[in-house]
Formats: structure tokens, C-alpha cells, sequence
């Protein structure tokens, strides 16, 4: 028999993931109906990707949380690449509703979720060095489909485009540590607040 108090941790859990996927996708919504040919964007294909992935979780919030852990801890790297990329490489405004959302708004409560809501359940320590595959596959979309966006920093045709790509897969993996780093230092911090004070000392 299921305990009443977690049954509802488990709906409040799924609350709060149906209000990441909502945040996701309204940004996404809005920029696939405002937007000229947003399909090539990195912020759209994450926001959509973060918006399913977090409806998954909502479905399936208590089970295979160790999965849910990983996924997580991706979509908030993903995350981190677009708001910080817009706002200081693209030097982005925030003036549209889609902009808002998919720059600022769901990148902050994706890395709530990470550092304050949700739980960090079987994190491995190779977790951030594999977060970055979701990057990776924008990458190939973006050199096989000859995406124009992002020439300014990111051109496939330049000899310094290895470098670059480098950098930023470097960037992202310090990114991926930070998080695990601070996931780990919570899940520390709560195990210590647990304790009786016999067991502490």
C-alpha cells in the first residue's frame, strides 16, 4: 500500500514537471508561430526537447528516477548553453515573448529543478561528461543541414572551427561538472540534516 505522503510528493513532483514542460513549450510555441523558419534555431529544438523530455518525466515522476536524473542533468547543460550563448555571444534580447521564455525563463526553472527541486538519484560521475551529447547532435544537424545561423562564431567553413567546437564542448563539460558538483554537495547537506545529533558528531 502506498504511503499518502508519498503519493503526494509524487503528484507535487509531477505539478512542478508539467510546469517545466508548459515553460518549454510555450517558448516554443510562440517562436514557431512568430518566428521566420525556426525550426533551425538551437532554442527551439531544445525548448521542444525539454519540453517532451520533462512530460515524460511528469508521467513517469517516482519511477526510473535514476534515468530522470540523467535526462535532467542534460536538459539543464542544454539549457545553460542557449541562455548563456543568446545573451552574451548573440548579445539577445528578450523582448518577445518566445525570446523570454526560451532564453530566460525555462533555462532558470530547468536549473531549479536540478539544484533545488528534484531529487539527484544514482548521479555517476561520468553523468557530465555524457550530458553533452545533446549539443553534439545539434552540432552534426547543424553542419549536415547548413544551418546559417551562428556563422558569426560557429562557421564550419573556418580553420578555426575545430577549436571552437572544442571550446565550447569544454565549456559545457565544466558546466556538467558544476552541477554535479552542487547536486552532490545538496544531497551531502540533506543526508547531514537527517542525522540525529548523536550521529553527526
Amino acid at each position: 500500500m502506498t504511503h499518502p505522503a508519498s503519493t503526494s510528493q509524487r503528484w507535487l513532483l509531477t505539478a512542478w514537471r508539467l510546469l517545466v514542460a508548459a515553460s518549454a513549450l510555450v517558448g516554443f510555441g510562440y517562436a514557431v508561430t512568430t518566428f521566420v523558419e525556426p525550426w533551425h534555431a538551437l532554442s527551439q529544438q531544445a525548448s521542444l526537447l525539454t519540453g517532451v523530455v520533462y512530460l515524460g518525466l511528469a508521467v513517469f515522476a517516482g519511477r526510473s528516477e535514476e534515468v530522470a536524473t540523467w535526462l535532467r542533468g542534460g536538459m539543464a547543460v542544454l539549457l545553460v548553453l542557449v541562455c548563456v550563448t543568446y545573451l552574451t555571444l548573440i548579445s539577445g534580447d528578450l523582448h518577445t515573448t518566445a525570446s523570454l521564455f526560451e532564453h530566460l525563463v525555462t533555462p532558470l526553472v530547468v536549473l531549479a529543478d536540478w539544484a533545488v527541486v528534484g531529487r539527484t538519484v544514482g548521479l555517476r560521475w561520468w553523468f557530465p561528461l555524457s550530458w553533452v551529447v545533446f549539443p553534439l547532435a545539434y552540432l552534426i544537424y547543424f553542419v549536415l543541414a547548413d544551418v546559417q545561423l551562428y556563422r558569426n562564431f560557429l562557421d564550419p567553413t573556418s580553420a578555426s572551427f575545430g577549436l571552437t567546437v572544442l571550446e565550447f564542448m569544454l565549456a559545457l563539460v565544466v558546466a556538467g561538472y558544476v552541477l554535479y558538483g552542487a547536486a552532490r554537495l545538496r544531497s551531502s547537506a540533506a543526508v547531514r540534516l537527517a542525522l540525529t545529533p548523536e550521529e553527526a558528531a
